[in-house]
């Protein structure tokens, strides 16, 4: 009984002291501490605490099944280059089809909506459209380690891609696939099954840029993003990409022309640099270690943390308004087998987590119980800091990390003792 009341005493304190550091401020008033003994006293103190902060690589991320595909390639004078591809399934819209009513083959296109763009819109790209000579399948789990080699896919078309007014771009395709397509034995249109053994699925991808450059984000799952067959000049067939069409995003990075930073950490992941560098796409994301806490609180006894913020600022000047930074960044736990893990504050309250970019230049985030787990001995093996949306947009960011400057990477903590 003794060991639940100091804890649910320890825990009370927590939950009046947040929601007193989270009040409106008001004028205060030493009336009546003199009644108080001083055991009984709560004493508060605040303090700002530096961090470590390490660039490391995100090169294995799942990347199938998202909701918007990036395609296109750009050169980031700070990042390097950056190129984006995917492959699709497209299905059938109506089972068990018959292609035999066919006299005249007018066109066949292959449609993609877009959704945003990253980089220099005005650069021309040229776009290859591939039939898949190998399978790929919807329930498997496919990462951004996927590759495709020449002989497992075949070009069909290539072009220069535009996207017209409606966001959609039109791809002509060769009238041989439809008439493929016309020939091709009933049994492969009985259902998606056969469709799908039958046409494996596209590969799209540009050539790469050899300046500026731009991605654009890819709603494969939209509506109007679909293989159309046009024949008998007033009819139309459509071969759907939707939510049940494999899809897989592709990624490729080449840190050759990057920033020297960002080469030096990629051959020492151990340095301790001014700056951290986020970039999507399997790109870079930032390890974040709090050894000071160890330090500050090692000869503390009966520490309550009120409240706990991680700080981050941008680093400015550094083409962010080309490359504009996420709107949101994630902070995930790692654990000990190195996986990634919700932190406690986000489990328990992940409306208030914070991550959303403030002013154009500041991130924040609440990890009161995370720096409360610390204190009380958990070992800290590191959390992980990315862009939200990091498989399907190519967002970037330098932020300031360590070193003395006054914008560097910080936890601010207020706690209590009792």
């Amino acid at each position: 009984m003794q060991i639940y009341n100091k804890c649910l005493c320890f825990f009370t304190i927590i939950v009046i002291s947040i929601f007193l550091f989270n009040s409106c401020e008001k004028k205060q008033s030493n009336i009546g501490l003199d009644l108080i003994p001083d055991s009984d006293k709560l004493h508060l103190y605040a303090d700002t605490i530096d961090v470590n902060c390490y660039t490391v690589t995100d090169s294995i991320v799942s990347s199938d099944e998202r909701t918007l595909s990036p395609l296109g390639s750009y050169i980031d004078p700070i990042f390097g280059f950056t190129k984006s591809s995917f492959v699709c399934h497209a299905r059938i819209s109506s089972s068990n089809v018959d292609f035999s009513t066919v006299s005249k083959i007018n066109s066949i296109e292959l449609h993609l909506k877009y959704s945003t763009t990253y980089g220099d819109t005005s650069t021309n790209q040229t776009v290859k459209v591939c039939r898949l000579k190998k399978e790929i399948y919807f329930d498997n789990d496919y990462y951004s380690n996927f590759t495709l080699q020449p002989s497992e896919y075949e070009v069909l078309t290539s072009e220069t891609l535009r996207f017209r007014q409606d966001s959609l771009a039109k791809i002509k395709l060769p009238d041989e696939l439809a008439q493929e397509f016309i020939n091709a034995d009933k049994t492969n249109f009985i259902n998606n099954t056969t469709f799908i053994e039958f046409f494996n699925g596209l590969y799209v991808y540009t050539d790469s840029v050899s300046s500026d450059g731009c991605i654009y984000s890819i709603n494969l799952i939209h509506p109007d993003s679909k293989m159309v067959m046009y024949y008998n000049d007033s009819l139309q067939y459509d071969f759907l990409i939707n939510s049940k069409s494999a899809i897989i995003n592709m990624f490729e990075q080449d840190y050759t022309n990057a920033n020297s930073d960002i080469t030096n950490v990629l051959a020492d992941s151990t340095l301790l640099l001014d700056n951290c560098y986020i970039q999507s796409l399997a790109g870079l994301k930032a390890k974040i270690y709090f050894p000071q806490i160890i330090d500050y609180f090692d000869t503390i006894k009966n520490v309550a943390i009120n409240k706990a913020q991680l700080v981050i600022t941008l680093k400015l000047n550094t083409d962010e308004n080309v490359f504009l930074p996420p709107p949101k960044l994630a902070l995930v736990a790692i654990t000990e087998d190195g996986k990634y893990d919700f932190l406690t504050d986000y489990k328990l309250n992940n409306s208030n987590f914070g991550g959303t970019l403030e002013n154009k230049i500041t991130y924040k985030f609440n990890i009161p119980f995370h720096i409360q787990e610390l204190v009380n001995g958990k070992t800290d093996t590191g959390i992980y800091l990315f862009a939200n949306d990091n498989r399907t947009i190519p967002y970037r960011v330098v932020l300031n990390a360590n070193g003395a400057s006054e914008d560097r990477m910080k936890l601010e903590v207020y706690y209590s003792l009792y």
